[in-house]
């Protein structure tokens, strides 16, 4: 019967969980352990019971022998007196007394369990008493005179007596401690025996326990894992996993394991018909498996088996394989046109596409292939013909990016050297030589911009921005930056702007000016006498849609009818223009590619010996003002910075002529100048605590380039707590070069070449920034717009009345038109929060969230009423 609910228990062992296999492999041990302390415990306190009663009669027996000490000492005392009368011996038989008192009283405590001994010093006391009366009786009669000797050595006789009493009394008493001592020490030999023998069995039974436990946890566990990696590998391989019995997680994972081999199968079933071939390569370029399609697009035979990628296609097209491999690394998947190199069939042409598995450069690949032979040519064709124009696009932007940072590196120095020696006093041969530097270099300058301006139009990097534009100041700082070239010609200068322009417009500022530069160079180089003019006019189309016209005419010699239509192409230059009018044929390219990506048109209107008007236009769509800290201050810089205290700017800058060109720009400002020649030198100045108010940071160093030593600067300041303005200077030019400076934490990317005028533009604009500040609730504004905030923000009520009004109507589009005036004017007015909560409340508009809605407009009435509320309190 036994060995049946043995047998039992031992068939639904594999059905129990791995928690439970586990509590039971540790239970024995722990079971046996637990006894065997218990046990132990109670071994060891008999046996220490043992020998406190041995300890107690060793100390017993010590006291006796201090008991009989006394005693003795006091009998010698007594006859010594009685010999010789001198007094100190009552004294040391007083003593004597005392000892054998405290003797007597130490072995009452100690035999206090035995009636025998108690017995015994009772009669011990009393015989002391009896002796210890009668001794100072005779004493005082002997010092009186009336103790003859023979009484007196009947008295000693009498103490003798009883001393011999009192000594059989301890002996008797010794004897019976001796036999005490003899009785126990056995049994504390016995019990320590049986202590160790307890702990023995203890042991034995828990390692038994444990060695069965841990045999049936290999038998049921083990080998299952074993099997369960058999499957494993039948899986790798293909093969069906087998059953394994049991219902625990082992049994429950090689179920999952059955049913995923069933999808796999499946899968496979589907990638072996797949009409595309479809193969799978390991890091070194080892076909692991293709499928049927596959291996008849490839011509693979019993004889003919590549084993490489490589060698799959002809020699011409092994390079082109071996690229897209890497590109495929980088990207992710990459696709090409090749031609299968096959001894037998005819040669097909194939769309190979890569796709990687895995971000590991080691992981294997899957290989697919679409054969593009009759009537798919076409196909290969444009896939070969992107393949080349993408890698000729980025052969020429890695180019003009090397070549303009080549280029603007020397000529920021001569550019720079040429400004400054204009400054000195020279001989008029010596202001025409300057004069002829200083002209051809800035004539170079935008030759670059061109050159890189069209690349970048041309490869669709150009994004613009619609934010509120502010028409008289961007066209008037445009104009402005001809006025001293105009002048110089004689040429006048004019601008009009029509009263019905709004004063604000959403647009591109940037663009906008950049078209405007483009033209107003163009007239001005054509112009040689007369006046070049500026308007700007509100004009309506077809449609009854409102667009601002942008025109800027010239009295020139004016342009042919024939060449009229391809002025804006690229490369074109006119063969009426003189050499010194001869640009690179690429500013109207760019003009017309910036205005049709605003949504705008270019155009023309000449007659030839009458002048030129070029005209374009943009979308129309006004806005409120937005007033910002950049306006009048900056409108006619000085030629100086503000006097003050002393401005602190660290240059990081590895060029030495760069160097010295920046320090001569600046030694006659109020500026304190910190020169560091790499990017680690920049980063150890300020992890040593030295403050600065604007850091200059050159890109391209030794030791630690810029990028690196701008992050790292970020993140030690943000520990700290503060912010320094960092203003990359570089010479290149490109908008991946600006984007990178951005993302690293500059707060503007100036391009190389910098002059005088652009360096202390960049000095007011930021020095006296601190990012610190605009992390805030708001931002330095200033005294005008200052002014305007009560203003503003007192508005701002209403405007939420209405916009909750609209919310009850479900009338979005107002709402909308309200977060959007508010995502375009909060910054401008010093609030960084409004322009985010005006972003949110268009969204939600525009989603129709009305709950989302809500919840805005309450966190703006908030933020509104204690802006205004801390306004008058301050």
């Amino acid at each position: 019967m036994p060995f049946e609910k043995l047998q039992r228990w031992h068939l639904k062992w594999p059905d129990l969980s791995l928690r439970i296999k586990c509590l039971l492999l540790i239970s024995f041990p722990a079971a046996a352990t637990v006894v065997m302390f218990g046990v132990a415990n109670m071994v060891a306190a008999r046996n220490a019971t043992s020998v406190e009663l041995v300890n107690q009669a060793l100390r017993t027996g010590l006291e006796i022998q201090s008991l009989r000490a006394a005693e003795r000492a006091t009998s010698a005392d007594a006859r010594a007196y009685f010999i010789t009368t001198q007094e100190p011996y009552i004294a040391q038989a007083r003593s004597s007394l005392a000892a054998f008192d405290a003797a007597r009283q130490q072995l009452l405590r100690l035999t206090s369990g035995g009636r025998a001994q108690q017995q015994r010093l009772q009669q011990i006391a009393a015989l002391e008493d009896a002796r210890e009366e009668r001794m100072f009786g005779d004493i005082a009669r002997f010092r009186e005179g009336s103790f003859p000797w023979e009484q007196v050595r009947a008295g000693l006789h009498a103490v003798e007596t009883e001393r011999d009493q009192m000594e059989a009394l301890m002996k008797a008493m010794d004897s019976d401690n001796a036999r005490d001592i003899e009785t126990l020490l056995p049994r504390i030999g016995s019990l320590s025996a049986e202590q160790g023998a307890i702990n023995g069995i203890c042991l034995f039974f828990g390692l038994l326990g444990g060695a069965t436990m841990t045999f049936l946890f290999a038998r049921g566990i083990t080998k299952r894992v074993a099997r369960l990696q058999q499957n494993v590998t039948r899986l790798v391989d293909g093969a069906q996993p087998e059953l394994l019995a049991g219902r625990d997680e082992i049994g429950a994972v090689n179920e999952g394991l059955i049913q995923v081999a069933g999808v796999l199968q499946r899968q496979r079933l589907a990638l072996d018909n797949s009409l595309d071939g479809i193969a799978e390569v390991d890091a070194s370029g080892r076909y692991l498996w293709l499928n049927k399609a596959y291996a008849e697009m490839a011509g693979f035979s019993q004889i003919y088996k590549p084993s490489q990628i490589v060698a799959t296609v002809q020699q011409q097209h092994r390079i082109k394989v071996e690229e897209a491999i890497q590109r495929m690394r980088t990207t992710g998947r990459s696709e090409i046109a090749a031609r299968i190199d096959n001894p037998v069939l005819p040669v097909p042409d194939v769309a190979i596409t890569f796709l990687a598995t895995g971000e590991n450069p080691d992981s294997t690949f899957c290989v697919f292939l679409r054969d593009v032979w009759t009537g798919k040519r076409g196909n290969a064709a444009l896939i070969r013909a992107k393949d080349a124009a993408l890698a000729s696009n980025r052969a020429k932007t890695e180019f003009l990016a090397k070549i303009s940072h080549d280029i603007r590196t020397p000529l920021n120095a001569i550019l720079g050297a040429a400004d400054l020696l204009a400054q000195t006093p020279l001989s008029s041969d010596q202001t025409e030589y300057v004069s002829m530097f200083q002209r051809n270099c800035r004539r170079l300058v935008a030759l670059i911009n061109d050159f890189l301006d069209f690349s970048r139009v041309e490869a669709g990097a150009v994004r613009v921005e619609r934010v509120p534009v502010r028409i008289r100041e961007t066209v008037d700082d445009a104009v402005k930056t001809f006025g001293e070239a105009a002048s110089r010609k004689g040429v006048t200068l004019g601008m009009e702007v029509d009263p019905a322009a709004p004063e604000c417009t959403l647009g591109d500022p940037l663009r906008i000016q950049q078209v405007l530069v483009n033209l107003l160079s163009n007239a001005l180089k054509f112009t040689m006498t007369g006046r070049v003019d500026v308007k700007v006019k509100v004009a309506r189309t077809t449609g009854a849609a409102e667009q601002l016209r942008f025109e800027v005419s010239d009295t020139g010699p004016g342009i042919r009818l024939e060449d009229q239509d391809r002025v804006f192409s690229q490369f074109v230059q006119l063969d009426n223009q003189s050499e010194g009018q001869r640009g690179s044929g690429l500013g109207l390219t760019i003009c017309r590619h910036l205005v049709e990506l605003m949504g705008g048109e270019i155009g023309v209107v000449s007659r030839e010996g009458s002048g030129s008007s070029f005209h374009f236009s943009l979308p129309l769509e006004a806005v409120e003002p937005v007033l910002t800290d950049t306006g009048a201050a900056e409108a006619s810089p000085p030629a100086h910075l503000a006097g003050g205290e002393l401005i602190r700017i660290l240059l990081s800058e590895d060029t030495e002529d760069n160097r010295l060109l920046m320090e001569h720009y600046l030694r006659d400002e109020p500026v304190q100048l910190r020169i560091a020649v790499n990017g680690q030198e920049a980063l150890d100045a300020i992890q040593q605590g030295e403050q600065f108010d604007l850091i200059l940071m050159d890109i391209n160093m030794p030791v630690m380039d810029g990028y690196t030593a701008t992050r790292l600067i970020r993140a030690w300041q943000h520990a700290k707590g503060s912010s320094t303005p960092i203003v990359a200077l570089s010479a290149d030019a490109m908008r991946e070069a600006v984007c990178a400076s951005l993302e690293a934490g500059c707060v503007a990317h100036v391009a190389k070449p910098v002059d005088r005028e652009t360096l202390l533009k960049t000095i007011r604009r930021f020095a006296a920034r601190r990012a610190a500040n605009e992390l805030g609730r708001t931002i330095p504004v200033s005294d005008e717009i200052m002014a305007l905030v009560p203003q503003y923000l007192a508005y701002k009520e209403g405007q939420i009345e209405e916009a909750r009004a609209a919310l009850v109507s479900r009338d979005f589009g107002p709402i909308r038109r309200f977060g959007h005036n508010l995502k375009g004017t909060g910054r401008g007015y010093g609030f960084p929060p409004i322009e985010e909560l005006g972003k949110e409340i268009e969204r939600a508009a525009a989603q129709a969230n009305a709950s989302r809605i809500a919840e805005q407009l309450d966190a703006l009435h908030r933020f509104v009423t204690e802006t205004a509320t801390e306004r008058v309190v301050q």
